[in-house]
């Protein structure tokens, strides 16, 4: 299975064919299906290079093993339409604008405190949702602030923001707790973390097109959810058509709440030609949208400059210096803006606290330049 961006256990990639699935307004035609389609408004049909007919060329013809929103599949499309409440954004409830501690530019990603002793100090680090919470119900694993600082060994006045991105999995977990999700989100309150970027349900490319109306709505629903329950949060911009970009835009131009967005140059938009397609989409959102807005950005990294051009304010979610560290190995600064990683091992019964910092303090000095960064305020978002 073929996807677009990331949220996702997926098959061996195949550029050449994935290529062929991208939707490209420009240079290919529309599907002949989709002029006869009554959801063609929200979708906006497919233009591929591959030969479709319409975005039911992609059923798998297999309804007893599968779950996609499928209109070959009555009654279960059905009750996932009406799961969403349509799929159209308007009937998503407004809230009112949150004010949120301002973030800085670079935010390090902390899977674990395994092999730490000594708390880690940032300004504000990021923590895997799905890691700050049981995987069966949904339920805290940490009674409060201090004890969620303590099992990943963060020093007591390091903020702490949570990531949704994950696979489809915990995605999915978090999606079927249904009512309770909102008394977990106001447990997460009591953890102090400040901001979530809301979990990032998948678009994929080989499939018909309702799933990814219904994960949008989805990536829409979860984001609301945090909002009304206080919870500032960044609505993850998932797309694989033109005219998902407009219905992103068209969302975040008319509701104020929305303050931060988050995208991820994974998978399918990590693909250097597919790349420039979703970054020109993003200028045009952040052109479009009459108000500042904040960007937290995984992967992508030699596009920060141009990030930072078009959004008033960019956080880059920083996973490698962990990654590295787990793996013992340790950052050099060979030239201004270049990081080189060595090997260096470490005794058996040994710690990594002392390489973590070290990595962390060259990485931060690696990005300042293209990140462009402020010192941390308070201040009102929106």
């Amino acid at each position: 299975m073929l996807t677009e961006l990331p949220g996702h256990e997926q098959s061996p990639r195949n550029l050449r064919r994935e290529r062929r699935l991208w939707h490209d307004g420009s240079h290919q035609t529309p599907a002949m299906g989709c002029s006869r389609c009554p959801d063609r408004g929200l979708c906006g049909g497919l233009q591929l290079a591959s030969s479709l007919f319409d975005c039911l060329g992609f059923c798998c013809k297999n309804p007893t093993d599968c779950d996609t929103v499928c209109r070959n599949k009555p009654d279960q499309f059905a009750q996932r339409v009406r799961e969403v409440g349509g799929f159209a954004f308007d009937n998503v409830p407004r809230n009112a604008v949150l004010s949120l501690q301002h973030l800085p530019s670079l935010i390090p990603l902390i899977y674990h405190g395994h092999k730490r002793v000594i708390p880690f100090k940032a300004p504000v680090v990021c923590l895997p949702l799905y890691s700050v919470i049981h995987r069966q119900d949904g339920e805290p694993r940490y009674a409060d602030k201090q004890a969620l600082a303590k099992g990943f060994i963060l020093g007591a006045d390091v903020q702490v923001i949570l990531t949704g991105t994950a696979s489809d999995a915990p995605l999915e977990r978090w999606w079927s707790l249904g009512l309770l999700r909102r008394e977990r989100i106001r447990a997460l309150k009591q953890l102090g973390v400040v901001l979530v970027t809301a979990p990032n349900y998948s678009l994929f490319l080989d499939q018909p097109r309702w799933d990814d109306l219904h994960s949008m709505k989805r990536i829409a629903i979860v984001h609301e959810e945090f909002l009304s329950e206080g919870m500032p949060a960044a609505l993850h911009l998932n797309a694989r058509t033109d005219r998902d970009w407009e219905r992103w835009t068209e969302y975040v131009n008319a509701r104020p709440e929305v303050t931060h967005v988050a995208f991820e140059f994974a998978t399918g938009a990590g693909w250097a030609a597919r790349t420039e397609w979703h970054l020109e989409k993003l200028r045009r959102l952040a052109e479009k949208v009459n108000r500042p807005l904040h960007l937290i950005v995984r992967g992508g990294t030699k596009y920060l400059p141009t990030l930072t051009r078009d959004f008033s304010d960019v956080s880059l979610v920083e996973s490698t210096v962990f990654m590295k560290t787990k793996s013992r190995q340790r950052a050099t600064l060979s030239a201004p803006g270049r990081v080189t990683w060595r090997s260096w091992p470490t005794k058996k019964a040994g710690t990594l606290d002392a390489l973590l910092s070290q990595n962390w303090k060259i990485i931060a000095k690696a990005y300042a330049p293209m990140l462009n960064q402020r010192p941390l305020q308070l201040r009102p978002c929106g």
